[in-house]
This record gives C-alpha cells, sequence and structure tokens, in this order.
C-alpha cells in the first residue's frame, strides 16, 4: 500500500470515528475496505506486469 493509500485509509477511519450518523459511518468504513481491495489489486497487477516482463515466452 502506497503512502496516499495508508493516509487515505487513516483518514477515513478519524471520519468514521467522528461521523455523527450511521451512514456517514458506513460510507467512510465502505472507503477503507474501497481502497484496501484496490490497493490489493494494484499490486497483484504489478507483480503480474513484472512476472510477464520477465518470461520470454510470453513476449
Amino acid at each position: 500500500m502506497t503512502t496516499d493509500e495508508q493516509w487515505l485509509v487513516n483518514a477515513a477511519a478519524v471520519q468514521e470515528k467522528q461521523a455523527t450518523s450511521y451512514e456517514n459511518a458506513a460510507f467512510f468504513r465502505a472507503l477503507q475496505a474501497f481502497v484496501t481491495q484496490q490497493a490489493e489489486r494494484r499490486e497483484s497487477l504489478e507483480g503480474e506486469i513484472d512476472g510477464r516482463s520477465w518470461n520470454h515466452e510470453q513476449w
């Protein structure tokens, strides 16, 4: 997870704790999950690109 993604997750956690309604808290909780999932997908795809670039049979 990049520092920007980590910052966003942390900021959303703070906003979730400070939320005055269930809807807002749920939004910030979902935002944290979304950013985390996107970071995992990005890292996975970066690994796939790296792996394919080293595999001469798939060039």
